[in-house]
């Protein structure tokens, strides 16, 4: 949305100089004082030079030689001003003067629009701009500042890329617009179309960070994760705070690149050397933030949980702890933040790892009252009681996962393990086939279910799900030798022998 508070919104002044003064006809411009003529220059001229109190000054006291209020550009200018130096509320009272003058004076009506957008009153705001179009379809900003609205707060790109069009074909040179153009795109799922108006953006105005921000988010829905990452850290670089309240450094950038940066270690095509790069940089991402805010809520908690993820990662336990623990009691003195279930959750895990079982069950069950439909927590549960041979608790956690999310195939096939060292291989063998189920091309999974099988003593089934797992994964070395064991139950030891052959050829390969 244009505001004119920002530098390039001079070139917008300077155009309506021109723009402006011909909605005054001659006869009217003859009939004023020309001391109000000329102090309405003097104040233009002063806008032109961004010196806005002074032009206010000019405006105002011009004010005082139109008795009758009907000078409407005058109050237009004066109302360009009061929103130059973020006074909207009298801002939109002289453009609304204005309008009372001259009814069809559209500038005066995007002006109204910018006041009621900058005031939260979209409605309104919408129904302005849509005056401005309508009593004229050649004013750029107005055509621009409704398609903004339009994509931006009412999520319409539809209708709002016929406007940022309009506007991009008589302002060629509207950065904005195309900024707003390639979002409304990206909404549409139209990322080649979208990247293209970025660029463009970008193009016309390289110092713009927005721009790049949400070339980021492009192609993170495009799943182009290292794009993403550039344009983000584009992003980071460019940034400048627009208010003194402001920090000083793009700290959600930070967090978002973070995030990116974790999801892109969960790519199967990362090396564990690139891996741990990316788990370094989620490090300094994280710390960067706490630098400048270590107890800024929720930035610094959503910080210092990726920090502790990312320790995690490296199997640096007491720091994740450390890091996980500073998070949640930052987020506990503060407001629930979205991602507490998520560390409880993580620093189980940690516990887990560190033998500490009985800590990671209380942080576990700490994160399921947080996450109500989320499996995990009691996936974890249930691990810690296996871990301590309860494998009946186990097998009612486990359950408790799968009731939460039934197509979770490691619920499955955990609690089909917790089975197997009760003995109870009729259930085990009933377990992994709903695991097989959710998860149709996991050859383990088929390797699991003939091993129960076996243990049943029915070889053939077992033969057969062996075999299905071998389809999966040739070289999957347990299937092989399962195969060569239930052929031999068969009578089978001509192609047993085959498939311990092939079971040892696969085993010297892997060798180091």
């Amino acid at each position: 949305m244009r505001n004119p508070k920002h530098p390039f919104l001079a070139f917008s002044a300077l155009a309506l100089l021109t723009t402006v003064s011909g909605l005054a006809t001659a006869q009217e411009l003859g009939e004023r004082d020309p001391a109000l003529t000329d102090a309405l220059e003097r104040g233009k001229t002063a806008m032109a030079e961004e010196n806005w109190d002074e032009a206010l000054s000019i405006f105002e006291e011009a004010k005082q030689l139109d008795a009758d209020r009907t000078f409407a550009e005058l109050y237009f200018w004066t109302g360009e001003a009061l929103r130059q130096l973020e006074d909207y509320s009298n801002a939109g009272a002289n453009y609304q003067q204005a309008v009372r003058v001259q009814n069809d004076f559209a500038a005066a009506y995007n002006g109204l629009g910018v006041c009621w957008k900058e005031q939260g009153q979209f409605d309104v705001a919408r129904t302005q701009f849509e005056n401005a179009v309508t009593f004229d379809r050649r004013n750029a900003d107005a055509s621009a500042n409704l398609g903004d609205l339009l994509v931006n707060i009412f999520q319409d790109p539809v209708e709002g890329m016929g406007y940022l069009d309009r506007a991009i074909e008589l302002n060629p040179q509207d950065a904005e617009a195309y900024r707003n153009r390639g979002v409304a795109h990206a909404m549409l799922q139209e990322y080649e179309e979208g990247i293209a108006d970025l660029n463009k953006s970008a193009e016309l105005e390289p110092s713009e960070y927005k721009t790049y921000e949400r070339l980021a988010s492009v192609y993170q829905a495009e799943e182009d994760l290292p794009a993403s990452i550039d344009a983000l850290t584009r992003a980071i670089d460019l940034y400048e705070p627009e208010e003194s309240s402001e920090p000083e450094t793009f700290i959600n950038g930070y967090l978002r690149r973070a995030s990116l940066r974790m999801s892109l270690s969960k790519e199967e095509d990362q090396t564990a050397e690139s891996r741990n790069e990316l788990y370094d940089l989620v490090v300094a991402d994280s710390e960067a933030v706490l630098e400048e805010f270590p107890d800024r809520v929720p930035e610094s908690g959503i910080a210092l949980y990726r920090l502790g993820t990312a320790k995690r990662m490296q199997e640096l336990y007491e720091d994740a702890i450390t890091a996980l623990t500073d998070a949640i009691q930052l987020a506990s003195a503060g407001r629930e933040s979205d991602y507490i279930g998520q560390a409880y959750l993580l620093r189980g895990i940690c516990w887990f790892y560190q033998g500490q079982n009985s800590l990671a069950r209380g942080d576990f069950k700490e994160s399921a009252s947080r996450s109500f439909s989320d499996p995990l927590p009691y996936l974890w549960i249930g691990f810690t009681q296996a871990k301590e041979g309860d494998y009946r608790k186990a097998i009612e956690s486990y359950g408790e996962a799968a009731a939460k999310s039934p197509t979770f195939a490691l619920a499955y096939v955990n609690r089909g393990l917790a089975y197997m060292q009760l003995g109870d291989f009729e259930k085990a063998s009933d377990n992994f086939d709903k695991a097989i189920r959710a998860e149709p091309t996991e050859a383990n999974h088929y390797y699991k279910s003939g091993r129960a099988r076996e243990l049943l003593e029915m070889f053939e089934e077992a033969r057969s799900f062996y075999f299905l797992a071998l389809r999966r994964d040739e070289n999957h070395v347990a299937a092989h030798r399962g195969a060569a064991r239930a052929l031999r139950a068969l009578g089978k030891p001509n192609l047993a022998e085959n498939h311990e052959r092939r079971a040892a050829e696969i085993e010297a390969s892997n060798e180091p």
